[in-house]
């Protein structure tokens, strides 16, 4: 479905990725974990084509996507919620989601797909003409995950979407993921919370200063030493 071929991306003269591959099977939640600044996020910009990346490949359903605008990455099917959830604070809740159905040609879609939101998050259909930015932080999350599948993306990719949540919350958002799977999107988890991650996923990847350090299914790396050591406080 996604796979990445040895992705080089910089940040002027400061390398980021470092020859990243990794790959997103249909169906799959592939959690990428690692530290403050290894790479993670610039790792879903690249796919997005928000950042392009000096040297590699990255490829969805066979076909090369490498240098495709961000608008028509959308349009092929990922969809992306950004860390910080970026929602638009002055416009109302349903003016967010629907935002993130530009993309979307067919209205009877869009109605379709509002409709599935809105049942998965019943808190925005009972603030849908309020303002964005009155939201809590919880809201705001579910808001902005939302708007992504607003665009009815096949693969779904979530960055550190428990980041400033209380506990009881972060549990609310990893079974909503889980949901969303099961109505057959792909999710990739980009996660600081490694063990919720890894608890959620079926695979996951370790990138450490912008490489790919270890990789497998997610029940195996939640028992690797290094894991657990880096990154469970184990």
């Amino acid at each position: 479905m996604l796979e990445l071929r040895d992705i080089h991306v910089s940040y002027g003269h400061v390398p980021a990725l470092r020859g990243v591959s990794l790959t997103v099977e249909k169906g799959e939640i592939v959690a990428l974990i690692g530290a403050n600044g290894a790479g993670k996020s610039t790792t879903l910009r690249a796919i997005q084509g928000i950042m392009a990346p000096l040297k590699g490949n990255i490829y969805w359903n066979g076909e090369d996507i490498t240098n495709l605008a961000p608008h028509k990455v959308v349009g092929k099917g990922i969809a992306h919620c950004p860390e910080g959830r970026q929602i638009f604070p002055s416009m109302t809740v349903m003016e967010n989601l629907k935002m993130g159905a530009i993309a979307i040609p067919n209205a009877d879609q869009d109605k379709e797909t509002l409709e599935y939101v809105l049942s998965l998050f019943p808190r925005l259909e009972e603030r849908k003409a309020q303002m964005a930015g009155s939201l809590s932080g919880g809201e705001q999350q579910m808001l902005a995950i939302g708007r992504a599948l607003m665009a009815s993306p096949k693969l779904l990719m979530l960055d550190e979407p428990s980041m400033g949540l209380a506990p009881l919350l972060v549990e609310s958002i990893f079974e909503m993921i889980k949901d969303i799977n099961v109505k057959g999107i792909s999710v990739l988890l980009v996660e600081q919370n490694a063990y919720m991650a890894l608890e959620t996923s079926t695979r996951g990847y370790v990138i450490e200063n912008g490489e790919i350090t270890l990789s497998g299914r997610s029940v195996e790396l939640i028992h690797h030493t290094h894991v657990q050591e880096a990154y469970l406080g184990i």
